[in-house]
Protein backbone atom coordinates (compact mmCIF):
# COMPACT_ATOMS: atom_id res chain seq x y z
CA UNK A 1 0.00 0.00 0.00
CA UNK A 2 1.30 3.42 -0.99
CA UNK A 3 1.75 6.22 1.47
CA UNK A 4 -1.12 8.19 -0.06
CA UNK A 5 -3.51 5.29 0.30
CA UNK A 6 -2.48 4.76 3.93
CA UNK A 7 -3.19 8.40 4.78
CA UNK A 8 -6.64 8.21 3.17
CA UNK A 9 -7.42 5.06 5.18
CA UNK A 10 -6.44 6.73 8.45
CA UNK A 11 -8.62 9.77 7.66
CA UNK A 12 -11.63 7.51 7.03
CA UNK A 13 -11.13 5.68 10.36
CA UNK A 14 -10.80 8.96 12.33
CA UNK A 15 -13.88 10.38 10.65
CA UNK A 16 -15.87 7.27 11.53
CA UNK A 17 -14.78 7.47 15.17
CA UNK A 18 -15.82 11.11 15.37
CA UNK A 19 -19.25 10.32 13.99
CA UNK A 20 -19.92 7.42 16.41
CA UNK A 21 -18.73 9.42 19.43
CA UNK A 22 -21.25 12.23 18.95
CA UNK A 23 -24.02 12.19 21.68
CA UNK A 24 -27.42 11.05 20.56
CA UNK A 25 -30.11 13.54 21.53
CA UNK A 26 -33.14 12.04 23.38
CA UNK A 27 -36.54 12.56 21.92
CA UNK A 28 -38.97 14.93 23.62
CA UNK A 29 -41.32 12.06 24.50
CA UNK A 30 -38.59 10.18 26.38
CA UNK A 31 -37.71 13.33 28.33
CA UNK A 32 -41.35 13.85 29.34
CA UNK A 33 -41.69 10.25 30.41
CA UNK A 34 -38.65 10.63 32.67
CA UNK A 35 -40.04 13.80 34.20
CA UNK A 36 -43.37 12.11 34.92
CA UNK A 37 -41.65 9.13 36.55
CA UNK A 38 -40.01 11.42 39.18
CA UNK A 39 -42.40 12.01 42.13
CA UNK A 40 -42.81 15.60 43.25
CA UNK A 41 -44.08 16.07 46.83
CA UNK A 42 -46.36 18.94 47.71
CA UNK A 43 -44.41 21.73 49.45
CA UNK A 44 -47.02 22.06 52.20
CA UNK A 45 -46.79 18.33 52.89
CA UNK A 46 -42.99 18.55 53.09
CA UNK A 47 -43.21 21.35 55.64
CA UNK A 48 -45.74 19.43 57.72
CA UNK A 49 -43.63 16.27 57.75
CA UNK A 50 -40.57 18.23 58.85
CA UNK A 51 -42.61 19.89 61.61
CA UNK A 52 -43.54 16.39 62.83
CA UNK A 53 -39.88 15.47 63.30
CA UNK A 54 -38.62 14.18 59.93
CA UNK A 55 -35.41 15.45 58.39
CA UNK A 56 -35.19 16.63 54.80
CA UNK A 57 -33.40 13.42 53.88
CA UNK A 58 -36.18 11.31 55.39
CA UNK A 59 -38.81 13.34 53.53
CA UNK A 60 -36.93 12.64 50.28
CA UNK A 61 -37.14 8.92 51.03
CA UNK A 62 -40.94 9.18 51.31
CA UNK A 63 -40.99 11.18 48.08
CA UNK A 64 -39.00 8.43 46.40
CA UNK A 65 -41.71 5.95 47.40
CA UNK A 66 -44.31 7.98 45.51
CA UNK A 67 -45.75 10.13 48.33
CA UNK A 68 -47.00 13.35 46.80
CA UNK A 69 -50.03 14.55 48.79
CA UNK A 70 -51.54 14.14 52.27
CA UNK A 71 -53.90 11.38 51.10
CA UNK A 72 -50.86 9.30 50.20
CA UNK A 73 -49.58 9.61 53.78
CA UNK A 74 -52.98 8.48 55.10
CA UNK A 75 -52.34 5.10 53.47
CA UNK A 76 -49.19 4.50 55.52
CA UNK A 77 -49.15 3.29 59.10
CA UNK A 78 -46.47 4.03 61.68
CA UNK A 79 -44.53 0.85 60.93
CA UNK A 80 -44.33 1.61 57.22
CA UNK A 81 -43.25 5.21 57.84
CA UNK A 82 -40.55 3.98 60.22
CA UNK A 83 -39.34 1.36 57.71
CA UNK A 84 -39.11 3.83 54.80
CA UNK A 85 -37.54 6.77 56.63
CA UNK A 86 -35.63 5.06 59.42
CA UNK A 87 -37.12 7.46 61.97
CA UNK A 88 -37.91 6.63 65.59
CA UNK A 89 -41.23 5.06 66.64
CA UNK A 90 -42.75 8.11 68.36
CA UNK A 91 -42.35 10.46 65.35
CA UNK A 92 -43.79 7.69 63.18
CA UNK A 93 -46.79 7.41 65.51
CA UNK A 94 -47.26 11.19 65.43
CA UNK A 95 -47.22 11.16 61.64
CA UNK A 96 -49.75 8.32 61.53
CA UNK A 97 -52.08 10.21 63.90
CA UNK A 98 -51.65 13.48 61.97
CA UNK A 99 -52.74 11.94 58.68
CA UNK A 100 -55.37 9.53 60.02
CA UNK A 101 -58.66 9.85 58.13
CA UNK A 102 -61.40 11.74 59.94
CA UNK A 103 -64.48 9.60 60.64
CA UNK A 104 -67.64 11.60 60.13
CA UNK A 105 -70.41 10.59 62.57
CA UNK A 106 -73.80 9.74 61.07
CA UNK A 107 -76.12 12.71 60.83
CA UNK A 108 -78.60 13.14 63.64
CA UNK A 109 -82.15 12.31 62.63
CA UNK A 110 -84.45 15.27 62.24
CA UNK A 111 -87.41 14.69 64.55
CA UNK A 112 -90.70 16.48 64.79
CA UNK A 113 -91.42 18.22 68.13
CA UNK A 114 -93.69 15.33 69.18
CA UNK A 115 -91.11 12.70 68.22
CA UNK A 116 -88.34 14.65 69.98
CA UNK A 117 -90.40 14.76 73.16
CA UNK A 118 -91.04 11.03 72.82
CA UNK A 119 -87.30 10.37 72.33
CA UNK A 120 -86.51 12.09 75.63
CA UNK A 121 -89.30 10.39 77.58
CA UNK A 122 -88.67 7.63 80.11
CA UNK A 123 -89.64 4.04 79.35
CA UNK A 124 -92.40 2.79 81.69
CA UNK A 125 -92.16 -0.60 83.41
CA UNK A 126 -93.19 -3.42 81.06
CA UNK A 127 -93.06 -1.18 77.97
CA UNK A 128 -90.69 -1.27 75.01
CA UNK A 129 -88.76 1.73 73.65
CA UNK A 130 -90.28 3.60 70.74
CA UNK A 131 -88.58 4.04 67.37
CA UNK A 132 -87.74 7.66 68.26
CA UNK A 133 -86.08 6.54 71.51
CA UNK A 134 -84.07 3.84 69.71
CA UNK A 135 -82.99 6.27 67.01
CA UNK A 136 -81.93 8.90 69.55
CA UNK A 137 -79.98 6.33 71.58
CA UNK A 138 -78.23 4.92 68.51
CA UNK A 139 -77.16 8.40 67.42
CA UNK A 140 -75.74 9.16 70.88
CA UNK A 141 -73.76 5.91 70.86
CA UNK A 142 -72.45 6.39 67.30
CA UNK A 143 -74.45 3.41 66.00
CA UNK A 144 -76.53 3.10 62.84
CA UNK A 145 -80.13 3.89 63.92
CA UNK A 146 -81.70 1.85 61.10
CA UNK A 147 -79.62 -1.25 61.87
CA UNK A 148 -80.35 -1.06 65.59
CA UNK A 149 -84.05 -0.56 64.87
CA UNK A 150 -84.12 -3.61 62.56
CA UNK A 151 -82.42 -5.73 65.20
CA UNK A 152 -84.74 -4.54 67.94
CA UNK A 153 -87.90 -4.91 65.92
CA UNK A 154 -86.86 -8.39 64.83
CA UNK A 155 -86.38 -9.47 68.44
CA UNK A 156 -89.62 -7.85 69.57
CA UNK A 157 -91.45 -9.59 66.73
CA UNK A 158 -90.21 -12.94 67.97
CA UNK A 159 -91.58 -12.19 71.43
CA UNK A 160 -88.22 -11.75 73.16
CA UNK A 161 -88.74 -8.14 74.26
CA UNK A 162 -86.19 -5.53 75.33
CA UNK A 163 -85.67 -7.13 78.74
CA UNK A 164 -84.84 -10.48 77.16
CA UNK A 165 -82.24 -9.03 74.81
CA UNK A 166 -78.64 -8.35 75.72
CA UNK A 167 -77.20 -5.29 74.02
CA UNK A 168 -74.40 -5.04 76.60
CA UNK A 169 -72.20 -7.35 74.52
CA UNK A 170 -72.46 -5.01 71.52
CA UNK A 171 -70.95 -1.99 73.27
CA UNK A 172 -67.77 -1.28 75.27
CA UNK A 173 -68.37 -1.32 79.02
CA UNK A 174 -67.14 2.28 79.58
CA UNK A 175 -69.63 3.47 76.96
CA UNK A 176 -72.48 1.63 78.68
CA UNK A 177 -71.55 3.01 82.09
CA UNK A 178 -71.12 6.58 80.81
CA UNK A 179 -74.79 6.77 79.77
CA UNK A 180 -76.18 5.33 83.02
CA UNK A 181 -78.31 7.57 85.24
CA UNK A 182 -80.28 5.89 88.05
CA UNK A 183 -82.80 8.71 88.01
CA UNK A 184 -83.94 8.02 84.42
CA UNK A 185 -85.34 4.76 83.09
CA UNK A 186 -84.14 4.98 79.49
CA UNK A 187 -82.35 2.59 77.12
CA UNK A 188 -78.97 3.23 78.77
CA UNK A 189 -80.55 2.34 82.12
CA UNK A 190 -81.94 -0.92 80.67
CA UNK A 191 -78.64 -1.92 79.02
CA UNK A 192 -76.83 -1.24 82.29
CA UNK A 193 -79.25 -3.70 83.91
CA UNK A 194 -78.47 -6.26 81.21
CA UNK A 195 -74.75 -5.84 81.91
CA UNK A 196 -75.30 -6.39 85.62
CA UNK A 197 -77.40 -9.51 85.00
CA UNK A 198 -74.71 -10.94 82.72
CA UNK A 199 -72.05 -10.39 85.43
CA UNK A 200 -74.29 -11.75 88.18
CA UNK A 201 -73.50 -9.22 90.94
CA UNK A 202 -74.19 -5.52 91.72
CA UNK A 203 -71.78 -3.33 89.77
CA UNK A 204 -72.56 0.36 90.48
CA UNK A 205 -69.82 2.04 92.54
CA UNK A 206 -71.03 5.15 94.36
CA UNK A 207 -69.35 8.12 96.01
CA UNK A 208 -69.88 9.09 99.63
CA UNK A 209 -72.67 11.49 98.61
CA UNK A 210 -74.50 8.70 96.77
CA UNK A 211 -73.66 9.85 93.24
CA UNK A 212 -72.50 7.27 90.69
CA UNK A 213 -68.73 7.07 90.23
CA UNK A 214 -68.73 6.21 86.54
CA UNK A 215 -64.96 5.69 86.24
CA UNK A 216 -64.74 3.19 89.12
CA UNK A 217 -67.97 1.50 88.02
CA UNK A 218 -66.48 0.89 84.56
CA UNK A 219 -63.23 -0.34 86.13
CA UNK A 220 -65.05 -2.77 88.45
CA UNK A 221 -67.34 -4.06 85.68
CA UNK A 222 -64.38 -4.66 83.36
CA UNK A 223 -62.58 -6.54 86.15
CA UNK A 224 -65.61 -8.80 86.54
CA UNK A 225 -65.90 -9.24 82.78
CA UNK A 226 -62.27 -10.40 82.65
CA UNK A 227 -62.91 -13.04 85.32
CA UNK A 228 -61.85 -11.33 88.55
CA UNK A 229 -63.86 -12.14 91.68
CA UNK A 230 -66.56 -9.81 92.94
CA UNK A 231 -66.21 -7.79 96.13
CA UNK A 232 -67.93 -10.02 98.68
CA UNK A 233 -68.30 -7.24 101.25
CA UNK A 234 -69.89 -4.87 98.74
CA UNK A 235 -66.97 -2.41 98.93
CA UNK A 236 -64.64 -1.50 96.04
CA UNK A 237 -61.24 0.03 96.83
CA UNK A 238 -59.62 2.38 94.35
CA UNK A 239 -55.88 2.41 93.55
CA UNK A 240 -55.20 4.50 96.66
CA UNK A 241 -57.14 2.17 98.94
CA UNK A 242 -60.16 4.44 99.39
CA UNK A 243 -63.37 2.41 99.93
CA UNK A 244 -66.50 2.91 97.81
CA UNK A 245 -69.84 1.21 98.27
CA UNK A 246 -71.35 -0.97 95.55
CA UNK A 247 -75.10 -0.94 94.87
CA UNK A 248 -77.42 -2.52 92.33
CA UNK A 249 -78.45 -0.95 89.07
CA UNK A 250 -81.64 1.04 89.63
CA UNK A 251 -80.81 2.13 93.17
CA UNK A 252 -80.78 5.89 93.42
CA UNK A 253 -78.10 6.03 96.09
CA UNK A 254 -78.59 9.77 96.47
CA UNK A 255 -81.96 8.89 97.98
CA UNK A 256 -80.48 7.57 101.23
CA UNK A 257 -82.61 8.19 104.29
CA UNK A 258 -82.36 7.66 108.02
CA UNK A 259 -83.75 4.24 108.92
CA UNK A 260 -86.36 3.78 111.62
CA UNK A 261 -84.61 2.20 114.66
CA UNK A 262 -87.75 0.13 115.30
CA UNK A 263 -87.64 -1.29 111.74
CA UNK A 264 -84.35 -0.61 109.97
CA UNK A 265 -85.77 -1.67 106.59
CA UNK A 266 -88.06 1.36 106.57
CA UNK A 267 -86.99 5.00 106.24
CA UNK A 268 -88.10 7.72 108.60
CA UNK A 269 -90.21 10.46 107.13
CA UNK A 270 -88.29 13.58 106.20
CA UNK A 271 -89.54 15.27 109.38
CA UNK A 272 -88.11 12.41 111.46
CA UNK A 273 -91.43 10.71 112.27
CA UNK A 274 -91.36 6.93 112.49
CA UNK A 275 -93.32 3.92 113.74
CA UNK A 276 -95.59 4.62 116.70
CA UNK A 277 -95.51 8.36 116.01
CA UNK A 278 -92.06 8.61 117.58
CA UNK A 279 -90.11 11.58 116.26
CA UNK A 280 -86.40 10.81 115.87
CA UNK A 281 -85.49 14.23 114.49
CA UNK A 282 -82.11 15.37 115.92
CA UNK A 283 -82.00 12.37 118.30
CA UNK A 284 -78.33 11.28 118.70
CA UNK A 285 -77.24 8.36 116.54
CA UNK A 286 -76.04 6.38 119.56
CA UNK A 287 -79.53 6.49 121.07
CA UNK A 288 -81.03 5.21 117.83
CA UNK A 289 -78.45 2.42 117.70
CA UNK A 290 -79.25 1.25 121.25
CA UNK A 291 -82.94 1.10 120.36
CA UNK A 292 -82.04 -0.86 117.22
CA UNK A 293 -80.15 -3.45 119.33
CA UNK A 294 -83.05 -3.59 121.80
CA UNK A 295 -85.39 -4.54 118.93
CA UNK A 296 -83.12 -6.75 116.82
CA UNK A 297 -80.93 -8.54 119.38
CA UNK A 298 -82.12 -8.34 122.99
CA UNK A 299 -85.91 -8.07 122.41
CA UNK A 300 -86.15 -5.52 125.21
CA UNK A 301 -88.32 -3.32 123.01
CA UNK A 302 -91.31 -4.65 121.06
CA UNK A 303 -92.55 -2.25 118.33
CA UNK A 304 -96.01 -3.83 118.68
CA UNK A 305 -96.19 -3.12 122.44
CA UNK A 306 -98.05 0.13 122.97
CA UNK A 307 -96.52 0.65 126.41
CA UNK A 308 -93.02 0.47 124.89
CA UNK A 309 -94.03 2.96 122.19
CA UNK A 310 -95.51 5.32 124.75
CA UNK A 311 -92.33 5.21 126.83
CA UNK A 312 -90.25 6.01 123.73
CA UNK A 313 -92.56 8.89 122.78
CA UNK A 314 -92.08 10.37 126.24
CA UNK A 315 -88.32 9.88 126.49
CA UNK A 316 -86.84 10.02 122.99
CA UNK A 317 -85.80 13.66 122.64
CA UNK A 318 -82.86 15.49 121.08
CA UNK A 319 -81.37 15.72 124.58
CA UNK A 320 -81.58 11.93 125.23
CA UNK A 321 -78.42 9.87 125.80
CA UNK A 322 -77.66 6.17 126.06
CA UNK A 323 -78.07 6.46 129.79
CA UNK A 324 -81.69 7.43 129.19
CA UNK A 325 -82.26 3.87 127.92
CA UNK A 326 -80.25 2.06 130.58
CA UNK A 327 -83.29 1.27 132.72
CA UNK A 328 -85.47 0.05 129.83
CA UNK A 329 -82.86 -1.92 127.86
CA UNK A 330 -79.58 -2.57 129.74
CA UNK A 331 -78.64 -5.54 127.51
CA UNK A 332 -78.98 -3.37 124.40
CA UNK A 333 -76.52 -0.93 125.97
CA UNK A 334 -74.06 -3.80 126.41
CA UNK A 335 -74.62 -4.85 122.78
CA UNK A 336 -73.87 -1.27 121.72
CA UNK A 337 -70.61 -1.26 123.70
CA UNK A 338 -69.49 -4.53 122.08
CA UNK A 339 -70.35 -3.30 118.57
CA UNK A 340 -68.53 -0.04 119.26
CA UNK A 341 -65.46 -2.00 120.36
CA UNK A 342 -65.45 -4.17 117.22
CA UNK A 343 -66.38 -1.35 114.84
CA UNK A 344 -69.64 -2.98 113.75
CA UNK A 345 -72.21 -0.36 114.75
CA UNK A 346 -75.16 -0.14 112.33
CA UNK A 347 -75.32 2.95 110.14
CA UNK A 348 -79.13 3.01 110.33
CA UNK A 349 -79.34 4.36 106.81
CA UNK A 350 -81.64 2.85 104.18
CA UNK A 351 -81.45 3.13 100.41
CA UNK A 352 -84.58 3.28 98.35
CA UNK A 353 -84.71 1.97 94.79
CA UNK A 354 -85.40 4.72 92.30
CA UNK A 355 -88.10 3.08 90.17
CA UNK A 356 -90.76 2.35 92.81
CA UNK A 357 -90.77 6.01 93.75
CA UNK A 358 -91.60 7.21 90.25
CA UNK A 359 -95.34 6.88 89.61
CA UNK A 360 -94.85 7.57 85.90
CA UNK A 361 -93.15 4.20 85.48
CA UNK A 362 -95.31 2.16 87.83
CA UNK A 363 -98.19 0.15 86.34
CA UNK A 364 -100.04 -0.21 89.65
CA UNK A 365 -101.73 2.84 91.16
CA UNK A 366 -103.45 3.18 94.52
CA UNK A 367 -107.16 2.71 93.88
CA UNK A 368 -108.60 2.43 97.39
CA UNK A 369 -109.94 5.37 99.39
CA UNK A 370 -107.48 6.65 102.03
CA UNK A 371 -108.42 5.91 105.63
CA UNK A 372 -109.70 8.58 107.98
CA UNK A 373 -106.82 9.07 110.43
CA UNK A 374 -108.33 11.90 112.45
CA UNK A 375 -108.86 9.62 115.47
CA UNK A 376 -105.72 7.53 114.89
CA UNK A 377 -103.92 6.76 118.17
CA UNK A 378 -106.63 7.85 120.58
CA UNK A 379 -107.83 4.29 121.16
CA UNK A 380 -104.26 3.15 121.78
CA UNK A 381 -103.68 5.92 124.29
CA UNK A 382 -106.82 5.02 126.26
CA UNK A 383 -105.73 1.37 126.54
CA UNK A 384 -102.30 2.44 127.79
CA UNK A 385 -103.88 4.75 130.39
CA UNK A 386 -106.15 1.91 131.55
CA UNK A 387 -103.09 -0.27 131.98
CA UNK A 388 -101.40 2.35 134.14
CA UNK A 389 -104.54 2.69 136.31
CA UNK A 390 -104.61 -1.10 136.77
Amino acid sequence: MSSDEAKKSEEVIIETLEITSEPVEESTEIKNEKKESVSTMDATLKAKLQSLGLTEEQVVKLEAEGVQVANDMAMLDAGEVQKITGCKLIPAKKIEAAFAPVVTPPPSPILSPAAEEDANAEIPEGKQPTSAQVSSFATQMGMDPSMLMMLLMGQLGSGVGMEGMNFSGMMPIPQIVAGYNPKRRDISYMIMGQLERSLGVPIVVINSDGSVNHALTAEYAMNLDEGFESMKDGVFNDAEGNPYEIVKVGVDAQSIYDADPLDSSRPLQKNGMGIGRINWNKVPTEVRQVVYFAVKQTNEINPSDQSNLQWLRDNIKPTATRMTLRGLCPSANNAYNEAFRTGSLPTLRVQLSRSPRRPSTMPNRRSKTPRDLSDYGKEDMSSVEDGFRG
